[in-house]
């Protein structure tokens, strides 16, 4: 789907640009920017589609999105709301002016971090509060404290990565690997690689981490704040909206097969779960949203 090239008004005496929306409606097309940006939303409810994904968003929800990720924020159709929108947005480019704090050899890892952050991500529901005070207060101060305030939030959520929902199917956010974390992290890559296989069981899974599956599912869980069935599932139905919006001509029930579930009935309640739309209901949503106005 063609996205257009939207430029962020610049600002020439800051290295960061923080923008208050206060609108009756979401920036209506589906565009991309060079910046990076962080987005909470105030007031608003409805769906986000970013490149071949679609997720459902509402008041307090806050998102990174990557440089030149194609998006747009739908907002729900709802008469009696006058004002629907509300939001708070921080755009950075961290190869331009603020990149000489990047360089620094104390920064390395969220330099890393910000590299590898390019398929964006929507903020764990448990950081949502904190995250939205700070953006709030960063609003409010100027000079050499905004930029250290907003270095802090940055930090934060690296060191919180691991529980950021990716806006994309290639999960490629850096993890700082501890040796306690190792083998649950060879478990993903593990299950990111075999996930469309069909016989993938959770004893395969377990064995690849060299633990027992108890005490896999306690780590896994532990590590990630999710089940091991839950980012399994994540993967299929990422994998199924890829299918289901590319340009081939795919059927429900060859989807539901190329993306890992043995039964359609499986993969239609699983799909229902993650996505909050059945497989229908998604594809007529996607096209919806993308569509050029």
């Amino acid at each position: 789907m063609k996205s257009l090239q939207f430029s962020v008004p610049a600002d020439t005496n800051k290295s960061i640009r923080i923008q208050e929306d206060i609108m009756p409606n979401f920036y209506p097309y589906f565009h991309r920017h060079t910046e990076t940006q962080i987005m909470w939303i105030l007031k608003g409810h409805g769906t986000l589609a970013i490149e071949q994904n679609l997720f459902t968003f509402e008041e307090g929800d806050i998102f990174y999105l990557g440089a030149n990720q194609s998006h747009v924020f739908r907002g729900d159709v709802d008469k009696n709301e006058k004002q629907k929108v509300h939001s708070i947005s921080i755009f950075f480019d961290p190869h331009k002016k603020i990149a000489a704090f990047f360089h620094l050899p104390e920064f390395e890892e969220l330099k890393n971090f910000i590299d590898t952050s390019g398929v964006g991500f929507k903020v764990a529901s448990k950081l949502k509060i904190n995250v939205g005070e700070s953006i709030a207060a960063l609003q409010k101060t100027k000079g050499i404290d905004q930029i250290i305030d907003f270095i802090r939030i940055l930090n934060h959520l690296m060191q919180n990565r691991h529980l950021h929902i990716p806006l994309s199917s290639e999960k490629n956010l850096l993890n700082h690997i501890s040796d306690t974390d190792k083998r649950i992290i060879d478990a993903q890559t593990f299950i990111k690689k075999n996930f469309a296989q069909h016989k993938l069981t959770l004893n395969n899974i377990a064995k690849e981490a060299c633990m027992t599956p108890q005490a896999f599912c306690r780590s896994f869980k532990k590590r990630t704040g999710i089940t091991y069935i839950e980012y399994l599932n994540e993967l299929r139905v990422q994998r199924a909206c890829r299918l289901l919006t590319s340009s081939n001509m795919y059927n429900i029930s060859s989807v539901a097969f190329n993306s890992g579930f043995n039964s359609l009935t499986n993969f239609n309640r699983v799909f229902k779960s993650v996505m909050k739309y059945s497989p229908k209901e998604y594809l007529k949503h996607y096209k919806e949203a993308t569509m050029e106005e």
